[in-house]
C-alpha cells in the first residue's frame, strides 16, 4: 500500500489554496493507494481552505485514492461541522491512530 503525506504549514487561504492545489495535484499524480493531509502545523483556515481539501478529496477518489486528515484543530474541526463536510472526510486525532487503522485493512 502506497501512502502519501501532505503537511501543510501556516495558512490555508485565498493566499496559499493555489499552491496547495498545485502540491496536492503533484502527489495525486504519484497515484498513491492513500493521502493523508496532517493538519498539526496549520495555523488557520479559511473558506478557501475547505474549498482546496474538497478539491483534494476528489481528485483522490478520481484516481481510486482514498485521502484521510488528522491533527486536525479544534477551529477547523468546527469548521468541518458547520459545512458538514466532516462526513466526507475519514478525520484522525493524529498520525499513529491513523496509522493504527491501516492495520484494520
Amino acid at each position: 500500500m502506497r501512502i502519501e503525506v501532505m503537511q501543510p504549514t501556516g495558512y490555508l487561504d485565498a493566499t496559499s489554496t493555489s499552491h496547495f492545489r498545485q502540491q496536492a495535484g503533484r502527489v495525486l499524480d504519484k497515484k498513491p493507494d492513500v493521502l493523508l493531509i496532517d493538519l498539526q502545523h496549520l495555523k488557520q483556515m479559511d473558506s478557501s481552505g475547505l474549498g482546496a481539501l474538497v478539491f483534494a478529496l476528489r481528485s483522490a477518489k478520481a484516481i481510486g485514492c482514498k485521502l484521510a486528515l488528522c491533527s486536525i484543530s479544534e477551529y477547523v474541526s468546527f469548521l468541518l461541522e458547520v459545512t458538514s463536510l466532516n462526513r466526507l472526510f475519514d478525520v484522525f486525532e493524529n498520525r499513529h491512530q491513523f496509522e493504527r487503522s491501516l492495520q484494520n485493512i
